[in-house]
């Protein structure tokens, strides 16, 4: 593992920095080297579209790491790497068809159909996050409206926590935190821990918005698993209970009663084995 340098969203430093991981790890007889990247990348390697790694944008990682250690480079979305990890070594392990989403400070994910993961024509595709359930919704940093992400990501939760609050409901945020800036979901899951009511009604909320949206994604692709991975994972059975108790309600009887919700299985290593499951794609 190499830790992130200050240096954030500097081209040359990350570079550096892959190339430490890939010395670290070499053995002559590897069979390549897997990236999962952030932004949308293309069948040739190239990312575009990459927020906080803007100096990525319409840059060929493959072809720079192929020069670099002469071994085959396989460049993916890293949600859709996540999905793949996840698909041949993690939770999705023994399935055909999954739908994995990460969430965290926004919402990323990735699908399995049948053994392969989906991409588009050009590039990557499963912009799940991104995907309008409200087509006059609050805006997202995407710049669009309504998109999934901005109803279930880090933001929404501090602030549909805080709001609640201003109204003037009780909670016992306000004694966990000097200043609600402080708040975080970790903060919020600890509160329902404790039995507080307004974090119950945050979970619930967010929990419910997300399975409205699996429960349309489980009518399309009627998946064997989902997978839940990510900080925002970590809030537990009330996330897990709500979403898999949503699906049930909206999606089609048929397709809702085999589909199963489960957290991911990697842990911390997901971007590790993610990244090396990439090279074993069919």
């Amino acid at each position: 593992m190499v830790p992130p340098n200050d240096e954030k969203g500097s081209r040359d430093n990350v570079i550096e920095q892959i190339s430490c991981a890939v010395k670290d790890a070499w053995d002559d007889n590897i069979d390549g080297i897997g990236i999962g990247t952030p932004g949308v990348v293309d069948n040739n390697g190239a990312v575009f579209e990459s927020p906080n790694l803007p100096q990525w944008h319409n840059f060929n990682v493959k072809e720079v790491f192929e020069k670099r250690f002469n071994k085959n480079v396989v460049v993916e979305n890293d949600a859709n790497s996540i999905t793949w990890g996840e698909y041949l070594f993690g939770a999705g392990k023994g399935t055909r068809t999954i739908v994995c989403l990460t969430l965290g400070t926004g919402l990323g994910g990735g699908v399995v159909i049948n053994g392969k993961l989906l991409r588009g024509s050009i590039y990557s595709a499963a912009e799940l996050g991104h995907m309008p359930v409200n087509y006059k919704g609050r805006k997202c940093g995407c710049g669009a409206r309504g998109c999934i992400e901005a109803y279930v990501g880090r933001d929404y939760i501090i602030k549909s926590a805080i709001r609640k609050i201003k109204m003037g409901k009780k909670s016992i945020l306000t004694e966990m935190v000097r200043n609600l800036s402080e708040l975080t979901p970790k903060i919020i899951s600890d509160a329902y821990q404790k039995g507080d009511k307004l974090a119950e009604e945050v979970w619930i909320e967010m929990a419910t918005a997300l399975g409205a949206f699996l429960a349309g994604l489980v009518n399309i692709l009627n998946p064997d698993r989902i997978i839940l991975a990510g900080g925002i994972a970590q809030a537990g059975e009330i996330l897990f209970q709500t979403v898999r108790k949503t699906i049930q309600e909206r999606s089609m009887k048929v397709l809702s009663q085999t589909v199963e919700v489960v957290p991911a299985g990697l842990g911390n290593d997901a971007g590790i084995v993610s990244g090396a499951a990439l090279v074993f794609q069919q």
